[in-house]
């Protein structure tokens, strides 16, 4: 089984991911995007990767002033860093006894295919997936969602304290 945390944006998905992967015991492999601040104004995104694969640890998903001809909003999506910081911390673990984490599925990262290909070969791996995704009108997201394998939680301010240990007693399962 696999489990998807959706919910407004600003809701603390990220913060939840955070959160689990601190009180998680077990091995966890991924990635988790971040906002990138200066002067208190949002600049764009970061992808970090989780646990130890690959050797870069953070790279740019988006910025307010960065020339691509992908553009999210006011932010030019960064495809080649994602593919290569985070989309590469996934492309093999497919076969290892551990939790992979995919923070977001939204939509600067659906843009790379490769992203999509590895989406799926993770939530068809043995592996559990724990995965935040958007609130977006999208074929491939709904194809997701409403695969059997798919556990869908929606993060609200009155469940956000508890579902962190809600997910972990949930992963410590096997769901």
């Amino acid at each position: 089984m696999n489990i998807l945390i959706t919910g407004s944006p600003g809701i603390g998905k990220t913060t939840l991911i955070k959160k689990i992967l601190a009180l998680y015991a077990r091995r966890a492999v991924g990635f988790y995007t971040e906002e990138i601040r200066e002067a208190g104004r949002r600049k764009g995104f970061k992808v970090n990767v989780i646990g130890d694969a690959g050797n870069l640890k953070e790279g740019v998903l988006a910025l307010d002033d960065f020339l691509s001809p992908i553009k999210v909003g006011r932010y030019g999506v960064n495809i080649e860093e994602f593919e290569r910081i985070g989309v590469s911390s996934l492309e093999e673990v497919f076969d290892d006894n551990c939790l992979i984490v995919i923070d977001e599925i939204g939509k600067m990262e659906l843009y790379s295919s490769k992203f999509k290909r590895v989406v799926k070969n993770a939530l068809d791996s043995p592996n559990l997936v724990l995965a935040t995704i958007g609130r977006i009108k999208n074929g491939f997201v709904e194809e997701i969602k409403v695969r059997r394998d798919v556990i869908i939680l929606e993060l609200t301010y009155k469940n956000r304290d508890e579902m962190s240990g809600k997910i972990i007693e949930m992963l410590e399962r096997g769901i």
